[in-house]
């Protein structure tokens, strides 16, 4: 009992922030919503979050580096494989076309870590559990976006009439932007690559980093507040579907994948894994639609869905795992 109620008090201030984000949104306190989700968004992933990732992977042991590629590794199966059981479910059930298929198993497979993530695990691990996020940051704009873009941009050109460039100037092209145009994937990967080379960071700038960083998670969760607020909602079993994909098959796939060949059930490491995975679909999939111009109501349905539904799931999980705010 004493554990979930430790749950419930760890949700209760996300469910509060986005409740205030949504309101604001609705009462249009920021004049122009559309942008105001914009510019909070590009604070939190170009200025807030790289800061707090970078510094965060340089405290570590090389010992729990290692641990960090595993859980790397175990994110990228298990999100890859969810991915992929998204796009065919989408494909053959719903019969959806390619590139609404391609935005629907992103739906299901997309955590919102580096979103949610400091929210919930700093009370849980502190700073250490940035390694985390860092990991899940990377699996997310090294491998799974640029995977479903990919499948995207190939349908389209398939669709046009124009030269369809080689496959591997896309792949390329995906990682290229995925790389240099994210702070929060390139600031860990210079902070592992600092770290193998046995630098150490000064305390004044670990502590602006960190300090920088605690702005992360309030604004994170207030812009998912505004960005439900904004978008038309539809439940579907479509939706429901997808959003349990994302909330529970993605964790048990962690789960199952994690625990029988690469990670110990039960450390630090894959408790905050299958937390990350437990995580709503986060904001990426509602700019994907409407930049494609496909999928955009369902999209935004998902991400509510799969938000309402993180509050008992994650719940549920640290009850289970046993975990104490520290």
């Amino acid at each position: 009992m004493n554990h979930l109620l430790q749950s419930i008090g760890i949700i209760i201030p996300i469910i509060f922030i986005l409740i205030f984000g949504f309101f604001s949104a609705k009462r249009n306190i920021f004049g122009d919503n559309a942008n105001a989700i914009s510019v909070l968004s590009k604070l939190v992933l170009t200025i807030t979050l790289p800061p707090v990732l970078f510094a965060g992977t340089l405290s570590v042991s090389k010992e729990q580096l290692h641990g960090a590629l595993l859980l790397f590794l175990a994110l990228l199966l298990s999100t890859i494989l969810i991915y992929l059981i998204g796009f065919f479910v989408a494909r053959i059930v719903f019969k959806r076309n390619i590139i609404q298929s391609s935005l629907a198993g992103l739906g299901g497979s997309f955590s919102a870590g580096p979103f949610y993530g400091p929210a919930l695990l700093d009370p849980l691990y502190g700073h250490n559990s940035s390694v985390a996020i860092s990991m899940i940051a990377l699996v997310i704009n090294l491998a799974l976006i640029p995977l479903a873009t990919i499948i995207i941009e190939i349908e389209l050109e398939k669709q046009s009439a124009t030269q369809q460039k080689p496959i591997y100037q896309l792949i390329g092209s995906s990682i290229y932007h995925a790389i240099i145009d994210c702070p929060y994937v390139w600031a860990p990967l210079l902070g592992i690559i600092l770290l193998f080379c046995g630098v150490k960071l000064p305390s004044f700038i670990s502590d602006t980093c960190f300090l920088i960083g605690k702005a992360t998670s309030g604004i994170a969760i207030f812009v998912a507040g505004m960005t439900l607020a904004v978008n038309r909602f539809r439940l579907t079993k479509e939706c429901i579907g997808f959003a349990l994909i994302k909330d529970i098959a993605l964790p048990a796939a962690f789960f199952g994948i994690a625990s029988l060949w690469l990670l110990k059930s039960g450390t630090a490491i894959f408790n905050e894994g299958l937390l990350l995975c437990a995580m709503p679909s986060g904001p990426m999939i509602i700019l994907l639609s409407n930049q494609y111009k496909q999928y955009q109501e369902e999209s935004a349905s998902i991400l509510a869905i799969s938000t309402f539904t993180m509050i008992i799931t994650v719940s549920i999980l640290i009850g289970f795992l046993n975990l104490s705010v520290h």
